[in-house]
């Protein structure tokens, strides 16, 4: 006789942290968190000039979470990475001119305190983007080694690279030059572009001088780093430019200077190549705390757009055998440089609602790109601007709740439908509410564990994680396909609770297996296994 077991579990807000700035565990802190990125210029616009700003996104804060694990309305993550908010002549603000100021047009030194301090009251933690690699060209740095003659500026000529002719060196992924010419007849060295020369970190003077800048922050009680493009940090005599050793070394440089007054400070790197390499950079206890997981992000985007597990299935293989521990994976769907979640979904919801639920059952760290959880496609367009419009909190134009503005600083047409106020009521925002309150609420989904498990039946969309943490396991079993999966079973013993579900879906056990049947299309199911 087969018995259906099948509980839906109420979900409640997870209870933020007291004291955010110096809570922590053995494990750190961000082990058990869900972080939520912010492109400040897009995200919310406080004195109506149709750009993001530090007041327009503290004032938002409470939608992110409001610190009271008995009210409902808030998404429940817990940290924000910001994308650079130092001056900067480019809107992207990654060619820094002042590692230690607020770009005017997001506010000043006050509201940054303002907003850390509003974010820790309500359990929220704040990551800031830091850009190791290089500075902007207008930098007073680099102003100054442009005029090596003064004898004031002669120092900072050191600072970068230099030659009085340019090596053959090219650009890794498209073969561009690297070397730039100056105005005084010398080349210097600039990996992205020529308004963004490279520091040279091997330099002492100037790796203490950003070591030192990352301390300014840490003392005004930002929480730890995202720092950009880790890969390229340093470059050989001979011409390698990515993954050489000299990068390496310093991270772990960066990490021991920081580590002395501020132990609990996170630094999560940008390190874009495929997953063994990546590891190389998280996988140690001396180099990055976290690594974004990007041949995960693929694997889980492929499988849910392709309708087929393949893809997933090999990219966490490639995990396993990279991460001896995959606490130190940060998994994600896009980012700011990436075409978004919805726009390769085609405006389908159902995907994108699976791709979430993928996101959280992983292991690691996730992270969650601003309006993803709406739903937003964002432009058609290739321009990175496209992909960092304005976020939608209600459904009145022309500023959707962004900006008063007439015209906000950028802008693309989006779905009705399609802004927090609207997904609140029970859409896309709701589904990943509850899925972030599903995983603070269950101690497997936040351990390292994660075993695949081979299903039996289920056609090619069908896919088994297990998650265990101490004698907590929870299954998560999905079916890609657009199609319903045909029944499923997974070879493991334990009574089924099921936790959170698409609608139909039943478990059942049934000598020592689980069978799961009416698995619709992109459907999924948490379970815990009780033994």
């Amino acid at each position: 006789m087969i018995t259906t077991l099948v509980l839906l579990v109420a979900l409640t807000a997870p209870t933020a942290s007291s004291s955010p700035a110096s809570a922590s565990s053995a494990l750190g802190w961000w082990r058990d968190d869900v972080v939520y990125q912010v492109f400040v210029r897009s995200f919310a616009d406080a004195d109506g000039d149709g750009v993001g700003d530090l007041r327009g996104l503290t004032s938002k804060l409470d939608l992110l979470n409001d610190g009271d694990p008995a009210t409902h309305d808030d998404l429940g993550v817990d940290a924000l990475w910001l994308t650079p908010i130092y001056p900067s002549p480019s809107y992207h603000g990654y060619d820094v001119v002042d590692y230690r100021a607020v770009n005017p047009t997001y506010g000043t030194l006050a509201d940054l305190d303002a907003l850390v301090a509003a974010a820790h009251a309500r359990g929220l933690r704040v990551i800031l983007d830091f850009v190791l690699n290089h500075s902007s060209s207008e930098h007073p740095w680099f102003k100054a080694a442009r005029d090596a003659k003064h004898p004031e500026h002669a120092r900072y000529r050191s600072w970068y690279l230099w030659r009085d002719q340019p090596p053959t060196w090219q650009r890794p992924w498209d073969g561009a030059p690297v070397w730039h010419r100056s105005e005084a007849g010398d080349w210097y060295y600039a990996l992205f572009w020529e308004g963004m020369p490279d520091l040279d970190l091997e330099n002492p003077a100037v790796l203490d001088e950003l070591v030192g800048a990352m301390r300014f922050w840490l003392a005004r009680g930002v929480d730890g780093f995202r720092l950009d493009a880790v890969r390229h940090l340093c470059e050989s005599p001979a011409g390698a430019l990515t993954d050489v050793d000299a990068s390496h070394a310093v991270l772990k440089r960066v990490r021991a200077a920081l580590a002395q007054d501020y132990p609990n400070a996170i630094l999560v790197g940008e390190a874009w190549s495929d997953t063994a390499n990546i590891a190389k950079y998280a996988g140690t206890d001396d180099e990055l705390h976290l690594a974004f997981s990007f041949g995960v992000a693929a694997g889980v985007m492929d499988a849910v757009a392709n309708g087929e597990r393949a893809p997933l299935v090999e990219a966490l293989s490639g995990a396993e055998a990279a991460f001896a521990d995959r606490a130190f994976e940060a998994p994600f769907l896009t980012n700011h440089d990436m075409p978004r979640a919805m726009r390769r979904f085609g405006g389908d919801v159902a995907k994108a609602t699976l791709a979430a639920a993928v996101l959280f059952a992983l292991p690691g760290t996730p992270f969650v790109y601003y309006g993803e959880e709406i739903g937003m496609q964002g432009g058609a367009g290739r321009a990175d601007e496209d992909k960092r419009t304005p976020m939608r909190f209600g459904a009145d134009s022309p500023g959707h709740g962004f900006t008063s503005a007439a015209r906000p600083w950028h802008s693309a047409p989006e779905a009705a439908g399609v802004d927090v106020a609207s997904q609140r009521k029970d859409g896309l925002w709701r589904s990943y509410q509850k899925l972030i309150a599903l995983r603070h609420a269950q101690p497997a989904l936040r351990g390292s564990s994660a075993t695949r498990l081979v299903v039996e039946g289920g056609g090619r969309g069908a896919f088994a994680l297990l998650r265990e943490q101490g004698a907590e396991r929870v299954l998560f079993v999905a079916n890609f396909d657009g199609k319903g999966a045909p029944e499923l079973v997974v070879d493991l013993a334990g009574r089924p609770v099921v936790l959170h579900a698409t609608a139909g879906v039943e478990v059942q056990a049934k000598a020592g297996r689980l069978v799961v049947r009416k698995l619709g299309a992109r459907g999924f199911a948490f379970v815990r296994i009780e033994r």
